[in-house]
């Protein structure tokens, strides 16, 4: 049959046409190839690139790979897929071979890989200080669209500022005093754009050097100017690193998959480590008998908040009857894993503090320690302390010993599969245990995140976000997770109480200002997601529960949509797995997304979804100035398809009805007749949320569980076709955690 015959065929019985293959796919590079020297960084994590740019990049929509140039220069076979080359290097950081390495750098930046550069250039001299070939620097200058003007300007003392553009210079940190030394350097490709100009010399010719710009191949920030650093704990960004590294590595093409929002609200989780599970409570409501701070959690942040997930992660350690565990401790963990809004979680059987005192798996370097280690009988162990920092060794890593418990020797196998099956062992019928969660200084090794993946468990905690009057600096903000060989540890999205009390030593109330890192990770700019992280001894003192408390009924005051902390890890996994492509047209295929939901564009004020051209496609919602497009996680393979919008102001319109933010994830949406919907839904709370609809007036509602009917009830949408409802008004179960089907139709005007 010809294709005009199927097309008529078709359109008579009013079924869609087939449509031709999308030409010219493209996959939409989202690698950032990050260069390290091992020499001066031996562990990634403490490079400037993972604890400041790293954030910012992924916000970006860009995942980022490393690279210890220490080792030799990256393969072809490292650059596939990479959009672009960054670099950070230290004062310390001076190359054996910088020729070999400029011979590479100018190779990739010919190829159309833009190469960005902060801080030092790190290529002007070798370890042995002979200074590097001048025409080897030019020619990757020329690659670069880069020209060098002079050498190094040391004395900086007559250098006053030419220009600079208030948008992306000056952005946490002024440059006020004496300016540092700097490169004298300037752009000299077309387009490019500098944002911050020094001059110096003759009035009537001065000399300039560009210590900010960007070139259409990429872009460079000197040191000194890039971000201000005071020690080991003051820094902050001179750059505004969201605009610098947008248009350094022109990301405005790139769809962002977005970790922070679910539903068009942003997403809220929280979770509890075990430690200090048999503490003594000095809580005054519980001072008539000896209470342990697990149960204290239970009766004051646990049960009044069923409307509020909680992951629950024992230290197995303090439940297991042959450890440390007794009747009550065991008693109170069934109890609170079996509610419904509690999602079961391991901290390990021993608790590790330093994980990678284990690493090598050999028992004898713990010998010395094992007269420090509480024995059975005692009533309180190192976990209970919170943090097993006494008289600190170097060889377990600054804490007094390694492991909170030691009856047996470290087993990696135990502290993994065999805390998750004693667990599992504890819960009710129906329930596993979702999630792992590290312990100690939160630095697992390979073999160990290795291991909760062959048991189908995602992992989480480290990172440590702080954005407050401490730390006042997105600086302080980590990224979505890191790299551990060729495994994936997944970040926690700001600090625990741990923290905000010195270890757990003083200002037990500090968990009270959490809430400015909330905030500031909210606004201006959505980064990261809602998180209440905190420990079971939060229950022991009254000022650490009253600050508690604060939080939680802070969150209840926020439009939020909760999940369960695996949950997030899941999307956060999903994360560094999506692959776009491009269809042409402001359209693009998202593929291999994990559960990650949430597709952002940013300066898209006036664009919205366009419908027509779109498929798994349940929502849209302006934020920000951008664009949050929640997913249909029935829709393995979604395309997003966009199209203008004229009035920022006022709900894109559309043909069908559309999701613009609510509590519970929607899925599996479907048109009924002419004006009706439905829809697969579920979450915590009530349920509430806003549908845009294309035809104002009243609707039916009909909420179906799995064992029938649940509620019935009618809405009416407001004049610009806004139509707000919750799905339930009292608890179900005792709060709804199912999926339930909700069918939406007009009703006729009486």
């Amino acid at each position: 049959m010809s294709a005009l015959r199927l097309l008529l065929v078709a359109l008579a019985f009013g079924l869609a046409a087939p449509q031709a293959a999308d030409a010219a796919e493209t996959p939409v590079a989202r690698v950032i190839l990050a260069l390290y020297d091992g020499k001066e960084d031996p562990e990634r994590k403490f490079t400037r690139i993972h604890q400041m740019a790293e954030m910012p990049l992924n916000h970006l929509g860009l995942v980022v790979r490393y690279h210890d140039i220490s080792r030799g220069l990256p393969t072809d076979a490292e650059l596939d897929g990479a959009r672009g080359i960054l670099t950070w290097f230290g004062s310390g950081s001076i190359m054996e071979d910088p020729v070999a390495y400029l011979r590479w750098a100018t190779r990739v930046a010919e190829t159309g890989r833009r190469f960005v550069i902060l801080g030092n250039l790190g290529f002007t001299a070798n370890r042995a200080g002979q200074p590097t070939a001048q025409a080897a620097i030019d020619r990757f200058f020329r690659a670069l669209g880069v020209q060098g003007a002079g050498g190094w300007k040391q004395v900086t003392y007559d250098v006053s500022i030419a220009y600079k553009d208030p948008r992306m210079v000056e952005f946490e940190r002024s440059l006020g005093g004496v300016l540092p030394p700097f490169e004298v350097l300037q752009p000299a490709a077309a387009g490019a754009r500098s944002y911050l100009v020094l001059q110096w010399g003759d009035d009537t010719r001065p000399k300039q050097a560009h210590l900010v710009f960007v070139t259409p191949r990429g872009g460079y920030a000197a040191s000194g100017y890039e971000t201000w650093e005071y020690g080991n704990d003051s820094r902050q960004w001179r750059i505004n690193p969201f605009e610098f590294l947008r248009h350094a590595f022109a990301t405005d093409e790139v769809p962002k998959p977005d970790t922070t929002t679910l539903s068009g609200r942003r997403l809220y989780y929280s979770h509890i480590d075990g430690d200090g599970w048999r503490n003594i409570a000095t809580v005054d409501e519980y001072a008539d008998r000896p209470t342990l701070s697990a149960e204290v959690i239970l009766r004051e942040a646990i049960e009044p908040f069923p409307d509020l997930p909680l992951t629950v992660a024992p230290v197995v350690g303090d439940l297991d009857p042959q450890w440390f565990g007794t009747e009550e401790s065991l008693r109170l963990a069934r109890e609170i894993l079996s509610l419904p809004q509690v999602e079961a979680g391991s901290h390990t059987y021993s608790h590790p503090f330093n994980w990678g005192f284990f690493a090598d798996g050999d028992p004898e370097k713990e010998k010395p320690y094992l007269h420090l280690y509480p024995r059975r009988g005692l009533e309180r162990g190192a976990s209970a302390k919170g943090g097993g920092r006494g008289r600190a060794s170097p060889d377990a890593g600054g804490f007094e010993i390694p492991r909170a418990y030691a009856l047996e020797p470290f087993s990696l196998e135990k502290e993994i599969e065999g805390s998750v099956a004693f667990i599992e062992a504890i819960l009710p019928a129906g329930k596993k245990l979702e999630i792992f969660q590290w312990s100690g200084d939160t630095t697992p090794f390979e073999d160990a995140v290795a291991a909760t993946r062959r048991i189908g468990i995602p992992n989480l905690n480290g990172g440590d976000s702080r954005f407050d009057p401490k730390y006042p600096s997105y600086g302080w903000v980590s990224p979505v997770g890191t790299s551990v060989g060729a495994q994936r540890q997944i970040y926690t999205s700001s600090s625990n109480e741990n923290l905000y009390t010195e270890l757990w030593t003083e200002r037990f109330f500090g968990f009270r200002n959490l809430r400015h890192t909330l905030r500031n990770t909210e606004t201006p700019i959505r980064v990261k997601p809602f998180g209440i992280y905190y420990h079971m001894y939060s229950g022991e003192k009254p000022a650490s529960l009253k600050a508690l408390l604060e939080n939680l009924a802070f969150a209840r005051s926020q439009d939020l949509a909760p999940v369960s902390a695996s949950h997030y890890a899941r999307i956060a996994e999903g994360f560094y797995l999506t692959r776009l492509v491009s269809l042409g047209e402001d359209r693009w295929r998202i593929e291999n997304r994990g559960r990650l939901q949430t597709i952002r564009f940013d300066r898209a004020a006036f664009r919205a979804v366009d419908f027509t051209r779109s498929r798994g496609i349940v929502g849209q919602r302006h934020y920000q100035g951008s664009l949050y497009v929640a997913l249909d996680a029935n829709e393995p393979a979604p395309v997003i398809a966009l199209a203008a919008h004229s009035d920022s102001g006022s709900l894109p319109s559309a043909r069908q009805p559309y999701l613009v933010d609510g509590r519970w994830q929607v899925r599996n949406l479907t048109i009924v007749g002419s004006a009706g919907f439905a829809f697969d839904a579920q979450g915590f709370g009530r349920g509430d949320m806003r549908w845009k609809i294309p035809a104002p007036g009243g609707y039916a509602i009909v909420v179906d569980g799995p064992n029938g009917e649940i509620r019935r009830f009618r809405a009416n949408s407001d004049e610009g076709g806004i139509l707000a409802f919750e799905a339930v008004t009292e608890p179900l179960g005792p709060w709804v955690t199912d999926t339930v089907r909700i069918t939406v139709m007009p009703v006729p005007a009486s």
